[in-house]
């Protein structure tokens, strides 16, 4: 019986995870992603975060002979368009309104999508997307710089 009870709790927690969300907390939702430009904010984080995690940088490809540079330059091409068409908007729409429904109450989505249609929100937006970019620089820069002390640790634990 007491297995009985976890199976149906784990059902039920699994079930509830994948729940349908109410047509107002959907449109709700919607509006929130569209007044915070979500979508934008994506796209905008998109080429700075394939450019730093593709782990080659433009001095490395400059230090390559030059047919390597040109055949490096072309797999990159290939594998930022393909990771575009992978992560575009249509394809991940549904996943990212889930999550925020997760996250933010019908209440709290009305909410805040009235705070950002403000002209203070607004104005937060279109600053926030356009940092994006130098943001996604700034850490993937302090990660890189990271690697050799991230790679010592590694080292001295796997010594232990």
């Amino acid at each position: 019986m007491k297995y009985l009870f976890t199976l149906a709790a784990l059902f039920f927690t699994l079930g509830t995870s994948h729940a349908e969300i109410s047509a107002s907390h959907r449109a709700a939702i919607e509006k929130l992603l569209t007044a915070s430009q979500v979508e934008k904010q994506i796209e905008a984080s998109m080429g700075p975060a394939l450019d730093g995690g593709l782990g080659v940088t433009e001095e490395q490809i400059k230090s390559m002979p030059e047919a390597q540079q040109v055949k490096m330059r072309a797999g990159i091409a290939k594998v930022k368009a393909f990771m575009l068409e992978t992560l575009a908007w249509d394809k991940i729409k549904e996943e990212v309104i889930a999550a925020y429904a997760r996250t933010y109450s019908e209440q709290e989505a009305t909410q805040v999508t009235q705070m950002l249609e403000s002209e203070a929100g607004k104005l937060f937006l279109a600053k926030q997307i356009a940092v994006t970019p130098d943001m996604v620089k700034v850490t993937q820069d302090k990660m890189k710089a990271a690697v050799p002390q991230i790679m010592q640790i590694m080292q001295q634990e796997m010594q232990k």
